[in-house]
Order: structure tokens, then sequence, then C-alpha cells
């Protein structure tokens, strides 16, 4: 017994279990993500690393990724790792189905074998490009056994990194590959928000780790001392003060034997001296402690690897202390031993984070300050120009150093490359970085610009102003732009911002005063803008020939960003009239996000197509895919804006939880960054969803909240009356008030005719020729707005037009066109039974169709939906058309509604009686009742009908208990 034995996996008999199964399943081609959750210490490592040995057993390859805590994130950190990892198993770069996307992995990893120079362009690749590279990769790892990629503390992701695990975990399962990350679940921070969405939409699995039990405590300290006779004292101890956590059992028995309090002997572990008594309280105790068993040289080793970060390059440490790499992993053995520091597949690392501060912590400031200065001196001799790897690290330990206007130089590094790539949270985090170290220097300037660009493209209109118009004043103060050029690209960064927070005046001042620049980049520019400004104005003629000169003018310059931004905006214009080009023209500029890597534009455009997608098809695949890679690449207002159609989508899909946890995240979004008219749209959106589900109170607050934020906009306008106010008429059962709300929402559409129509002002028509009046013009007006080509909103325009058929004796025609109608609403049931119920009736006046058949599907429609308003109004006309129908619950006694629950349990009349203090010839007077009260034929039928409307929560049964 020489030694404390670790890395036990103790009381993980299920996990263990679940991570054998899904490395068994990827082998079989039937790849899964898991994520293994729990606090630190809890040993969510413990399991990933078992998931490596078995890989390796199995002839497998599995990649290794850590997240890193940093103060400013570094884009695909992770990714890097696990590529590095993959070059030293010895990966077969020139695979046929890894080769082509051997150049843009190497945009990562330069030092991979691309066999020619890496691909110029403006940026890294975007997410989907690394995610796709990776998936090929980890597939050819599992031509000699399971792929398997390993992610260990991805609560601290970057954002990009979250974006291609969100990929991996959607195509994954058909793949013979396993991905399992480790991470805290503290909820608070974004990459476990991300994770946990994974886990509910059933992309990933989750296991959540739990603290041992007692016995599984001990299990584990008898593991750790190799001997299943642990002292007493020592038993009590860990129970006491590991609470249940495998990393502070390991720490605390470490702690005690290299205090000399545990000691081996005879074969056995015994206690010398007071055990409690210099037991370590913290983790930075215990590695004080450890520390003081090395030699002052092999301490110093430690310590300047630890200004250096948590990875240790013992090559780059080797050339900043000037001594030889052996000497290195002679010193970093000793630390080992001591569980400092490991060694993996990437190399030496401190064991954990903490195990690092608590090492720099623990040096006096003076002394931590002048060894950073010392360190930093060495490594800029060794290192003059830091590699993109390095220059995080470098900036961290210039920081220390107290050389802030080099960190400061080195973070804007950081985040120019991070805005290239569009990771643009990481850029906003290095940029923010680098100017509380600047200020006051000549560098703060360039810092605030690339800050300002950054929260352009990120639509931030939350905080680009207040910095931006400072940056404008400092320009004009120093007189440094002659010819307005940076001047002008402040002022269109902050029109673009303007633009997001739907401030189309502020846009229009901030483009007029923009000069200098190449003419054609400047002019595609303003005309853009100017373009985005005449939609939100509605017009769309202007707009319309604004985008196609700034697509024009864009093609003439070699910027894939200009062109990107054109593209969408030319694309929006067309929504209106034609959505198949503008379908074509979204694409397009996916297309040329995608080459040029920038995740942000791709987003966009990913999310403007899928909106035009949702309208022609139903479908929101694309706009799923878009609002992840927005909130992985940092940009909200694109975010904002998928979530805004997924809500809409939810609407049409009649799945108002859905939809209202969409608008709630639009809303919150739009909140936080100021994204002006998103805010109220989602309002509205989420009303109209409360309205769906015939929700007036709920409906009326997000109202009350709306229209102040609503400014007149006709879009909203035109959807609070049509899709809210009348739509809940509707569900009310009150065609009266409906139609009054359809009338204004017409009234308000007629004189602006914006880009985007509410489509629910399609029932305009119908009411009207359901309620006998004019139609007028406006359903043939309708038609010449492309969004009719949604075959929900042509179902509605038809159905107006076979009421007409019918009133005018084409009773067959009339009846073929809302069949067909009713077959193209069968995917939302309230529009479904809302067309039934009013066609229903004009039909019944008129004489042709199949009335009775219509409105007793909308009874049963609304009865199911708990629309009781609704329900009534079919009842009443079912009842003017000689028909017996259901009654409502509310129609019911109390005391009927007391023998109709027994009735559901099967009991006669006599046990009924008795149960109620009845006699069974009063019961049977009641059931006699409600036969007829229900339209039911039998006792049978009335259990059936009771059981159902128990089901419904007091909702009567539908018509298929009519005889």
């Amino acid at each position: 017994m020489t030694g404390l034995l670790s890395q036990a996996v103790i009381g993980r008999h299920d996990e263990l279990a679940v991570l054998r199964r899904g490395l068994e399943s990827a082998a079989d081609g039937r790849g899964e993500t898991i994520v293994v959750a729990g606090e630190p210490g809890v040993g969510k490592t413990r399991l990933l690393r078992e998931v490596r040995r078995w890989c390796s057993l199995r002839g497998g390859t599995a990649l290794i990724g850590r997240g890193v805590q940093t103060t400013t994130p570094v884009a695909f950190r992770p990714l890097v790792e696990a590529l590095l990892a993959a070059d030293r198993a010895g990966a077969r770069w020139d695979d046929p189905d890894v080769a082509p996307f051997l150049g843009v992995l190497a945009q990562l990893v330069p030092s991979l074998p691309v066999g020619g120079a890496i691909p110029a362009g403006p940026s890294m690749p975007s997410l989907l490009h690394v995610a796709e590279g990776l998936l090929r990769v980890l597939r050819t790892c599992s031509r000699g056994g399971p792929g398997v990629l390993l992610l260990d503390d991805m609560h601290w992701a970057d954002p990009e990194t979250r974006g291609v695990l969100e990929y991996l975990a959607d195509h994954v399962p058909e793949e013979p590959v396993l991905v399992v990350v480790g991470s805290r679940p503290d909820r608070s921070l974004d990459a476990v928000v991300t994770l946990m969405s994974l886990v509910d939409r059933r992309s990933a699995r989750l296991l959540q780790l739990s603290r041992l039990t007692a016995d599984q405590v001990l299990e584990m300290t008898r593991h750790c001392l190799g001997d299943s006779a642990v002292p007493p004292a020592v038993q009590q101890l860990v129970q006491e003060r590991a609470d249940g956590l495998p990393f502070f059992v390991e720490e605390l028995l470490a702690g005690l034997a290299n205090d000399g309090v545990l000691v081996p002997a005879d074969g056995a572990w015994h206690v010398r001296g007071d055990l409690r008594h210099g037991v370590p309280d913290t983790v930075a105790e215990s590695v004080r402690r450890r520390c003081a068993s090395l030699s002052q040289r092999d301490r110093q080793l430690l310590l300047d690897a630890a200004l250096l970060g948590r990875q240790i390059d013992t090559a780059l440490l080797a050339e900043v202390l000037d001594v030889e790499v052996t000497e290195i992993h002679g010193a970093l053995r000793p630390a080992a031993d001591l569980g400092l520091v490991e060694f993996g597949p990437v190399g030496a690392r401190f064991r954990h984070a903490l195990t690092r501060d608590a090492l720099l912590a623990g040096m006096p400031g003076p002394e931590r300050g002048l060894r950073a200065r010392q360190v930093w001196a060495s490594l800029r001799a060794a290192r003059p120009t830091p590699s993109d790897e390095l220059a995080e690290v470098t900036a961290e330990l210039a920081v220390t150093a107290g050389h802030f206007q080099a960190a400061a130089e080195l973070l804007l590094r950081v985040g120019r490359g991070a805005l290239q790539q569009g990771a643009l949270s990481s850029a906003e985090a290095a940029l923010r970085r680098a100017l509380a170290l600047a200020e006051g220097t000549p560098l703060e300037l360039p810092l605030m610009r690339e800050l300002v660009m950054t929260l352009a493209a990120a639509g931030r209109a939350d905080e680009i102003f207040p910095i931006g118009e400072e940056l404008l004043a400092r320009l004009d103060g120093q007189g440094s732009d002659p010819d307005g050029t940076e001047r002008g690209e402040v002022h269109l960064a902050l029109a673009r911002s303007a633009v997001a927070a739907t401030e189309w005046a502020l846009a229009t001042a901030h483009l007029d005063r923009v000069v200098g620049g190449e003419a054609h980049a400047v002019s595609a520019q303003v005309d853009t803008l100017r373009a985005l400004v005449a939609i939100g104005e509605y017009r769309l003629d202007d707009a319309t020939a604004l985008a196609a000169a700034a697509v024009e003018a864009s093609s003439a310059v070699e910027d894939a960003d200009l062109h990107c931004e054109a593209l969408l905006v030319h694309g929006r214009c067309l929504r209106a009239r034609d959505l198949e080009a503008a379908g074509r023209i979204f694409e397009r500029a996916k297309d040329v996000a995608h080459e040029a890597g920038l995740a942000h534009r791709e987003a966009r455009a990913l999310a403007e197509w899928g909106f035009v997608e949702a309208y022609r098809r139903g479908g929101e695949a694309q706009l799923e895919v878009a609002r992840r890679l927005a909130a992985s690449c940092g940009a909200p207002e694109t975010e904002a804006f998928a979530e805004l159609a997924l809500g809409a989508v939810a609407w049409w899909r009649e799945a108002p939880e859905t939809g209202l946890a969409h608008t709630a995240t639009a809303e919150r979004l739009g909140r936080r960054y100021r994204l002006g008219q998103l805010v109220p749209a989602a309002l509205v959106t989420g009303a109209a969803l409360h309205a769906l589900r015939g929700d007036r109170a709920a409906m009326d607050a997000a109202l009350a909240k709306a229209l102040p934020l609503a400014g007149g906009q006709t879009t909203e306008m035109v959807a609070l009356h049509a899709h809210c106010l009348a739509a809940c008429a509707l569900a009310e059962g009150d065609l009266a008030t409906a139609a009054a709300e359809l009338t204004a929402a017409v009234e308000m559409l007629h004189p602006a005719r914006p880009a985007v129509i509410p489509p629910l002002v399609a029932l305009d028509p119908l009411v009207r020729s359901v309620r006998g009046a004019d139609a007028g013009e406006f359903g043939a007006d309708l038609r010449t707005y492309n969004f009719h080509r949604d075959g929900q909103v042509t179902a509605l325009l038809d159905a107006a037009d076979a009421v007409l058929l019918g009133r005018a004796g084409e009773a067959e025609a009339a009846t073929a066109t809302i069949e067909a109608v009713r077959q193209k609403l069968g995917s939302n049931g309230f529009l479904h039974a809302v067309v039934s119920w009013l066609v229903a009736s004009a039909a019944a006046e008129d004489g042709w169709g199949r009335p009775v058949v219509w409105l007793t599907d909308a009874l049963e429609s609304f009865e199911t939906r708990g629309l009781r308003g609704a329900a009534d109004a079919c009842r009443t006309a079912l009842r003017h058309l000689g028909r017996r129908v259901p009654r409502g619950a509310d129609e019911f006694s109390p005391r009927e509604q007391e023998v109709l629950a027994l009735v559901s349990e099967g009991l006669p009349n006599r046990e009924i009686g008795q149960r109620l203090f009845l006699s069974s010839r009063t019961v049977e007077k009641h059931v006699e009742r409600l036969l007829a009260k229900t339209g039911t034929a039998n006792r049978a039928q009335l259990a059936t009908y009771a059981l159902r409307q128990a089901r419904g929560a007091g909702i009567a049964a539908g018509p298929s208990s009519l005889p």
C-alpha cells in the first residue's frame, strides 16, 4: 500500500449502463447525444473518461475537448482540441468523406495537412461548415470502432461551439457516432440553457448526476485507500466533510495523506496525530498544502505554468523559461502524483480550473505581479507575435503583469477575428474587456469603432447609440478623419441599429450624414438601409427599387457581407408580391453567407427563407435552424425574428402553448435589445394565441401591453383586430363583433399595403358573404397579395366564393368547393370549425350543401377546445334545423350533474339512489331528462358522454354521441 488510488467510478451503475448502451448503439450505426450534468466535483469527467476507455477497447477513437472559463470566449475552442486529438490519433484527412471539408477545418487548426494553401476568405468558416466537417471526421473515426466525441466543461462553451453541438445532436442519430457532453446544471449560463433545450426537444438524453449516498462515499473511500478497513475516524470525517462529492472525497484523502496524517504502514492505513488538525477546509487549502511538498524549483515552474493558462503547453513553457522540455516534464510529474496536474490526450493540464486558481490566489499580490511581468517579458521575447490561439492567454497574462495596453491590443485582435467569423457574442466580450483596459489610450477609438460595428451586426439597438454618438464626437474633435470615411462607417452602423429599433426618422438622419468611402460599397449600404426604412414606412415600390439598386452595387464589390445584406432586403421587398421569387433570393443569400462563413448573415437568410417556406408549405425546420444559429453566434435580432415567426407558425398549427413559449422569448429579446416593433408584434401574436384558446382575459392583458408600443403600425394593428379581437369573438360565437373587427382591420389595411399581411383578414369576405353583406372587391384585392398562396389563406377566400356560388344556385360547385376548403384547413381545427359553422349557416338558408354534417363537426371541434360560445352557436343552428343536440354542461342542474357522474361509473339506479338519498324512481326521471338533454339513445351512450365530459374538464361531448 504505497499511495492513494483515484479515478474511482462509484455509484453510477445506471448512468454507466446508459453510456455503454449508447456506445454499442453507435457501433451499430445509431448514434446519440448524451448530456452528463451535475454540480462541480460530482463525477462528470470520470464518466467521460470511462467512455473513452471503452471506446479504446472496442478499437474506436475518442476525440476530447473542453470548455474553458475565460473572461473572453474563444470561438470553437473545445472543437479545436478535439480536432488536434484526431490529428494525433492519425485521422485520415485524405478520406473522400473528409477531404471536402479539410480546408474549412484547417482554418481552425492550421497544422492539418491540407496539401496546399488554406482558402483565402474574409472570415473563419460558418458553424454549419465546421459542424458537418467534424461530423465527417467522427464518421471516419468510427471505421475501426465507434466514433466518440467527448466534450467536458461545456457550461463554459463559447456560442459557436454550442451551435456546432446543436447541429451534431440533430444529425448523429443516423451516424455511428456517440457524443457525450459534461456540464454543470447552472441554467443561468447560456451554454446550459442550450444543452437543456436539446434535452427538452429530445435531441439529447440527460443523465443528471446526484451526490453519492453515505454507502457510496464509504465505497469510494475504500477504493481510494485500496483497503476495506477504513479507519473509523477517517470514515466519519469523509462522510461529514465531502458532502457526497467524489472530488472532495479524493481531495480530503489526498490532503490527509500528503499532510502525513493518514499514512500506510504494515499493509494498512493508520491515523497519525490529530485528524482534524490541518485537514483542508477548501480546495484552495488542499492545493496549497500539496504544493508545499514540491521543491522550490518545481513549485515555481508550476506557478509559471498557471500564469499561462490551465492547459500546460510544455513546449511553450520551456521556451519561455529557457529550459529543456524534459525539465518541464520532470517538474510536472510530482505535481501529477499529488493530483494537481493530469496528463491526457491533449497533454498536461491542471486537474481542475480551481486548482490553477488556487495556485495563483496563493501567491501574494506583489509577487504574482512581479512574476507575471517576468514571464510576460520572456513570452514576448520568445513569441513576439503570438498565434491566434495564444492571443487570449497572452492577454490574460498581460493583465496580471499590469501591461493593460498590450492586453487591450491582443483582445482587439481576438475581437476582430471573432467578428470576421460572425461570432458576435465572442467579439463583443473581447472588445468590451479591451475597452475597459484601454481607457484614455490611443487604442480606445479603434476599439470603440469595432464594438459599434459588432453591435450593429448583432442588431443591438439597446447599447449602440451612446457609444456611437460618443465615437462620432471624438472623431470630430480629433480631426483625424478628413474625408469622413470613418464617420460614414459609424453613421451606417447607427442607421442599421435604428432600423432594428424601427426608428425610421433616426435611421434616415444617420444615412443623410454618410460621406466618404468606396463608391459602390457605400451606395450599396445606404440603398440597402433606405430600402428597409421604406418597407417600414409602407413605401413598397420605393423599397423594391432601392433594394434592386443595392444588389447591383454590391455585386461590383468583393464583399460577401454587403452583398448578402442587399439580397436579404431585396427578398423582403419581393415577399409581398412573389413568394417564390423571394424564396429564391433568400436561398441565394444563404448560399453567399455560407460560402463566406458569415454565420449571422446565414442565420438571417435561413430565418427569412424559413418564414417564406412556412407560408408556402407550413414547415418550420428552417426557422428552428435559424433560431439556433442566431442564438449561437450572438445575433439577437435574428433570433427574435425567428422566435416570432415560430410563434406565428404555431398559431397555424394550432399549438398555442408552443407558440406562447416562442412569443415570450421574442418579447424578452426584443425588450432586452430594444428591437422596436418586434416587442408589440410578439405581444400581438401571443394575444392571438390566447384568442385561439378563447382566453379573453389573457388576450386583453397582452393587448394592453402591446397597444402603447404598437405606435399605430399597420401590420400590428391589423393583426390586433383580425387575429385577436375578431378571432376571440368567433370563439365566443359572437359573429357581429367579429364582423366589426374584421371591417376595422380591412379599413386599416387598404391605404398602407404593408409588406407583411396578417392572413386572418381573409376571413372578412367570408363573414360578409355569410351575413348577406356586400363582400365588395376586398376578396379579389387580397388575391393580389402574394400571401394568399398559403393554402389555408386561399381556403378562406375560396370559402367566401363558395357561399356566393351557393346563393347563386350553383349548389354542386359550392359544395365541392367547401369540401376542398375543409380538406385544406385540416391542420387548423379552429379555422376548420369556424368555416364549417359559418358556411353551414349560409348553406342551410340557401338550401345547398350538408349543413347538418358541417355544424355537427364544428360543434364537436369547438367543444373539444372548450369554446362554449361557438359551440352554443352551433347548437342553436342545429336546433333551427330540427336536430336533437347534446347540451352543454352548464345546462344541467347540480343534481343532474351528480347523477350523470354516477352513471359514468356504471352504477344502477338503485345504487345511485342510495348514494344520493333519492328513490330509484327519482333517479330514473333524472336519467330520462339527461338522455333528452344530451341527445343520447341509451344508458351506455349517456355513460360514454359523461366520461368524455370528464376528460374535457367539464366540456360537453361532441356529436359522436348522437344517435
